[in-house]
């Protein structure tokens, strides 16, 4: 009896307690998917801090100021672009232009309110800060909006859809504040590697063309090429449309080659060198559009060179990978150059953030890039264990379907010895 009763006790203890799960579980998951967002929230709040620190660094130690430049730098930060009207599409593209350009006015003039005298390479670094700071500012008051209003609503399924994309936006932070730094210090990122293959193939005298864009007139495989690309050491893009536009409408061109920063899928290797028809210009449009109208305008062939990468490696220091496809990138320029009748011309376009990277080959002998150390998986305990399982039970299915295979084979083979007897 006694023990009949002890079973009964331990049966409510559980129920009570299966019920007290089912009630406390779902505010527990709630309030832990929120501290992992307040986590992130406060790293990203860190990080505009400290590149609006990078900004007015750099401020002071090229400029002629030494006051009020934090200020000033956390003003600019506030900075944003209200896109244009898009229910007409007509004309959408040169509202677009327009805007762009009058932002980087906008921008270029701040930069040299906050550092006075500083030299244009360093104009152009400090313009690029400033996007990336308000791009990293943006995004930290985007995330802290969504962990505030998860917190006002209680609402658990708005917690799930954010926390799951967590990871990604602080991998993205994480790229973006290295990027940062490394254009801080004057170094190139993944997305200078177009430029530099550009610059690689500029041995002749370098002129302007168009806004913060050079060219010069060089001979590869016997043909003459117009080499292309923003106006470096300082991180400019540059307007490579115009570029393209008044080369095309000057000289008889038979092919425009564009090289730039790819996004890779996942799985492939990163520096992986794809060649492609098209234009390999990631802008948000005008300058793309422009050299696609010269192309049709004259039914000049587009081809495209890309280097493979993620959007991590594009926006943060170069990798050694990047950096030990640009051969192969050349040798397909080369190529396509040589493709061409003899006394033809070419446009190659180096395409990308040209931080970094000067305007001719001894200018960018040497380029620093960054090695890194192979990224281990690190997992809990328990899935390793599961893990391991897995790969051992679909070992053993895999065997299983060999032997499977071996054997119809035999029985394949047998039967046509048994067909081959009964004929003779």
């Amino acid at each position: 009896m006694p023990e009949i009763q002890l079973w009964q006790g331990f049966q409510v203890l559980f129920t009570l307690l299966f019920f007290a799960l089912i009630l406390i579980y779902p505010r527990y998951l709630f309030y832990r998917m929120v501290a992992d967002m307040e986590e992130v929230a406060e790293t990203l709040e860190n990080y505009a801090g400290e590149a609006a620190d990078i900004v007015t660094r750099i401020c002071m130690e090229k400029g002629s100021l030494r006051t009020g430049i934090k200020d000033r730098v956390k003003e600019a930060l506030e900075f944003f672009l209200i896109p244009p009207v898009d229910l007409d599409p007509y004309g959408i593209l040169r509202k677009l232009e327009h805007l762009f350009d009058k932002a980087e006015d906008r921008l270029n003039a701040l930069a040299c309110e906050l550092s006075p005298g500083c030299s244009p390479v360093w104009r152009a670094n400090i313009v690029a800060l400033l996007k990336g700071g308000i791009g990293i500012n943006t995004l930290a008051k985007v995330v802290r909006h969504y962990v505030e209003l998860v917190k006002k609503t209680n609402n658990l399924q708005l917690a799930m859809l954010f926390q799951m994309n967590l990871p990604i936006i602080r991998k993205i932070a994480d790229a973006h504040m290295a990027g940062i730094r490394a254009i801080s210090r004057g170094e190139p990122i993944g997305d200078s590697v177009g430029p530099l293959v550009a610059a690689r193939l500029m041995r002749g005298q370098v002129r302007e063309i168009a806004r913060d864009v050079v060219y010069s007139e060089e001979t590869i495989a016997g043909r003459r090429v117009f080499v292309v690309k923003a106006r470096g050491p300082g991180a400019n893009l540059g307007k490579l449309g115009d570029a393209v536009k008044r080369l095309a409408e000057a000289h008889e061109v038979s092919k425009i080659i564009t090289v730039d920063a790819s996004l890779k899928m996942e799985g492939e290797p990163t520096g992986k060198v794809s060649q492609g028809v098209g234009a390999a210009i990631g802008d948000p449009g005008p300058e793309k559009a422009k050299i696609e109208e010269a192309a049709v305008a004259r039914n000049i062939p587009l081809e495209a060179i890309a280097i493979k990468m993620s959007i991590e490696e594009a926006i943060s220091p170069m990798p050694e990978e990047v950096y030990r496809a640009v051969p192969e990138a050349i040798r397909r320029v080369e190529e396509s150059v040589a493709a061409l009748p003899e006394g033809s011309a070419a446009i190659l376009v180096g395409v990308g953030n040209t931080c970094g990277i000067g305007n001719s080959r001894a200018e960018v002998e040497e380029v620093k890039y960054t090695r890194r150390e192979k990224e281990e998986e690190e997992l809990p305990a328990l899935d390793r264990l599961v893990k391991r399982l897995v790969e051992r039970q679909k070992r053993a299915e895999k065997r299983a379907r060999e032997r499977e295979a071996e054997m119809k084979r035999r029985a394949r083979r047998k039967a046509r010895r048994s067909g081959a007897k009964a004929g003779r």
